[in-house]
């Protein structure tokens, strides 16, 4: 498993958020791991001056082909209870296979579906074949 970053992230990238990147990746992704194709590895989680949920994780693409996010929708789930959810699509985001990526998801206020959100959650996606391999 491979650790990259978008060319936008590489450049703007604080040293100390990398060496969190970097510990994280080291600590807790795992290789070869069999039955997987698509999983979020937590970062960390904020709120932005107009109340945005910002979840960054590693998307860790463990499938024998990349990926990018194509009308992909994620919930972010706090305590078994969905939060917020939204439809993406980021044709920028392209995850090489057997990779890990950091990428921050920003959920609008307009998206919550409960606002009692602690920070202390994770991202998921039901439906995998929504991610598209890039063309």
């Amino acid at each position: 498993m491979n650790l990259v970053f978008d060319p936008k992230w590489d450049k703007a990238l604080p040293d100390t958020d990398r060496r969190k990147i970097e510990q994280t990746f080291q600590k807790f992704v795992l290789p070869n791991t069999a039955g997987k194709q698509i999983t979020f590895t937590p970062l960390w989680q904020a709120r932005n001056h107009r109340s945005d949920l910002l979840v960054t994780v590693l998307i860790n693409n463990y499938s024998s082909q990349a990926y990018s996010f194509g009308n992909t929708t994620l919930k972010y789930v706090e305590d078994n209870a969905v939060k917020a959810e939204k439809t993406f699509t980021l044709e920028r985001v392209y995850v090489p296979l057997d990779s890990s990526m950091p990428w921050t998801f920003i959920f609008p206020e307009s998206s919550f579906i409960n606002s009692s959100i602690n920070l202390h959650g994770s991202l998921i996606c039901h439906n995998l074949n929504d991610l598209d391999p890039p063309d």
